[in-house]
C-alpha cells in the first residue's frame, strides 16, 4: 500500500480524510517559535505525523545552524505525541555524520531525503545506491525536478530496483505521473497538498486530485495508463471525464495529463519510451495541440478517417505499435450539419478535422489562418477557399486555433481580432469554439452578447471523448 502524505506549513488541519500521514514543515518560523509550538501542533494532528526541516538549497526555508535544527527536532521527538518519522537530508548527514546520534529518536523512524530543484543529476543511480547503504534509515526519499515525462520513468525504475522502502518522485509540470502511479511501482508514499493550505513543492497535487480525479487508492501493478498528450494540458477536461468513465465501467485504468513540448524530437523520443516501457502499461492517449499531425508519423495503423484528415486525436498502443483514429470529425459532424456556409479559423489538426467534417457534409467552406502556406495546402486537400472579406453568407464560424485558451499566449483575445477579421456577428450566425477551457472564451462571450447561436467547446469535447472511450475499450 502506498501511503498518502499531506504536507503543510503551519497548524494542523481539523481533519485529513483519506490521508495516512501529515508532514509538518518547520523550516519557516524562528527556532524558538518551533520549539515552543511543535508539541501542541503534533498533539492536534488528526493522524500520525512527519516533521521536516528543509534546507534552502533543497527548496526549503531553513538557513540556520545544525544545532538549531537538532533543537527543533528534539522538541518534537521528546514531546507527548512524537512524530512517526522525521525527515533528515542526506547532504546534511554527509556534512554532519553524527547528526542522528544527537537526536532522541525513540520509536520515531527516519526518512533520509534528497531534493534537486534544478533537474536530474548525472549521478542519480550512484546517489540512490549510496543513500540505501546508510544505516538506521527507515525510508529513502529521492525527489528532483523533471525535465520531461521521461524522468518519471526513471523514478519508477528506482522504485522497481529499491532495496528498502523508497519514495521516488518528480517535481514540476512534468512530475504528476510519478505521484499518481507510485502505487503501481511500489512507492512507499507520495506527498500532496491540503486544498486550503499553501503548496510545499512546485505543482504539488491536492489530496482531492489524487483521491477523486485519479482514484489513487485503486491503482496497482495491473493499472493501464492513458492520458492527453499536448503542450498545454494542465486545464484539460480529459482526466475528469475519462477517469470517471473508467470508474463507471469498473476498468482498472487511469488517465493523466502528459505534457510534451511542441518539438517533433520531443514527441518522438517521449512516445518511444512510453510505448515500449512494458511495466508502465501505456495503453492509449488523446492527442491535442500541437501534436495531432506529427503523431500520424508514429502511428503504424491509421483508419480511413485519420488518413482523410491527416491528423489524429486518439491513439492506442499494442506492445509498441500505435493505432490512430480521429473522433473530432464525427463529433463536429453531429454539431454542425445544418450550416449552409462555414468559416474555419486555423490550419492545425483541429482545423483539418473541421474541414473533413464539413467536406463530408457538403457544406461550402472558407478558411483563414496566419500560416498562408498551410492554409493553401488545406484548400487543396479539402476543396475549400481562402477567406475573402467580400463573403457575406457565412452562417457558421468554427474556431480551431488556441486563441482564448487558458495558458495560451492569447488567452484574453478573440481569434476574430488576432486574425484581423472584420466580421459582423448577428443572431443568424452560429459560433463554435473548439476551445473548452474556459467554457466561455472571449469569442463565445462576444458572440453571446449579440445573440449568436453558440456551440461550446465542452460540448464537442464530451462527444469526441465518448467516441475515444469506445475506441479504447473494445
Amino acid at each position: 500500500m502506498t501511503l498518502m502524505i499531506a504536507s503543510t506549513f503551519g497548524d494542523a488541519p481539523n481533519q485529513a480524510t483519506g490521508v495516512d500521514l501529515i508532514e509538518f514543515r518547520i523550516d519557516g518560523p524562528p527556532t524558538d517559535e518551533v520549539v515552543n509550538n511543535i508539541p501542541a501542533t503534533l498533539a492536534s494532528s488528526p493522524c500520525p505525523a512527519i516533521v521536516t526541516c528543509r534546507s534552502m538549497h533543497e527548496g526549503g526555508l531553513f538557513d540556520g545552524s545544525e544545532e538549531e535544527r537538532v533543537a527543533m527536532y528534539n522538541a518534537a521527538l521528546t514531546c507527548k505525541n512524537p512524530p512517526r518519522y522525521i525527515d533528515v537530508e542526506y547532504e546534511t548527514l554527509i556534512r554532519h555524520p553524527l547528526l542522528l546520534d544527537a537526536l532522541e529518536l525513540g520509536d520515531t523512524g527516519v526518512i533520509l531525503s534528497w531534493h534537486d530543484m534544478r533537474g536530474r543529476p548525472n549521478d542519480l543511480l550512484q546517489r540512490a545506491a549510496a543513500m540505501q547503504d546508510v544505516p538506521n534509515v527507515d525510508v529513502v526519499k529521492m525527489v528532483w525536478r523533471a525535465r520531461s515525462l521521461r524522468d518519471n520513468l526513471e523514478a519508477f525504475s528506482l522504485l522497481q530496483s529499491r532495496m528498502q522502502p523508497m519514495i521516488a518522485m518528480c517535481m514540476g509540470e512534468y512530475g504528476l505521473m510519478s505521484r499518481v502511479l507510485a502505487p503501481k511501482f511500489g512507492g512507499f508514499a507520495v506527498y500532496c497538498a491540503l486544498v486550503e493550505h499553501e503548496l510545499t513543492a512546485p505543482n504539488q497535487p491536492t489530496v482531492h486530485d489524487l483521491q477523486d480525479t485519479y482514484r489513487f487508492n485503486d491503482i496497482n501493478s495491473e493499472t493501464q495508463v492513458y492520458g492527453v498528450i499536448g503542450n498545454n494540458v494542465e486545464h484539460s477536461l480529459g482526466p475528469a471525464f475519462h477517469n470517471e468513465a473508467f470508474r463507471n465501467q469498473a476498468i482498472n485504468a487511469v488517465y493523466l495529463p502528459l505534457h510534451i513540448n511542441k518539438e517533433w524530437e520531443q514527441l518522438k523520443a517521449t512516445m518511444l519510451e512510453l510505448t515500449n516501457n512494458e511495466s508502465l502499461s501505456f495503453s492509449g492517449a488523446s492527442v491535442t495541440i500541437p501534436h495531432k499531425t506529427n503523431m500520424m508519423r508514429l502511428a503504424e495503423h491509421q483508419d480511413e478517417m485519420c488518413k482523410a484528415v491527416g491528423a489524429t486525436n486518439t491513439i492506442t498502443n499494442d506492445q509498441g505499435t500505435l493505432s490512430a483514429t480521429n473522433t473530432d470529425v464525427q463529433a463536429i459532424k453531429e454539431l454542425v450539419n445544418e450550416a449552409s456556409h462555414a468559416l474555419v479559423l486555423g490550419s492545425g489538426g483541429v482545423a483539418r478535422s473541421a474541414l473533413a467534417a464539413l467536406q463530408s457534409l457538403n457544406i461550402p467552406t472558407t478558411i483563414v489562418a496566419r500560416n498562408v502556406e498551410k492554409r493553401d495546402e488545406l484548400c487543396n486537400i479539402f476543396g475549400c477557399t481562402p477567406w475573402d472579406s467580400s463573403t457575406q453568407t457565412i452562417d457558421l464560424i468554427i474556431n480551431c486555433t488556441p486563441v482564448g485558451m487558458i495558458g495560451s499566449s492569447d488567452e484574453l483575445a478573440s481569434p476574430l481580432d488576432t486574425l484581423e477579421l472584420n466580421i459582423e456577428l448577428h443572431k443568424d450566425v452560429t459560433v463554435f469554439d473548439t476551445v473548452y477551457s474556459p467554457k466561455e472564451t472571449p469569442l463565445i462571450s462576444g458572440a453571446s452578447s449579440v445573440g449568436c447561436k453558440i456551440i461550446f467547446g465542452e460540448t464537442m469535447f464530451n462527444k469526441q471523448a465518448e467516441l475515444q472511450q469506445a475506441f479504447w475499450v473494445r
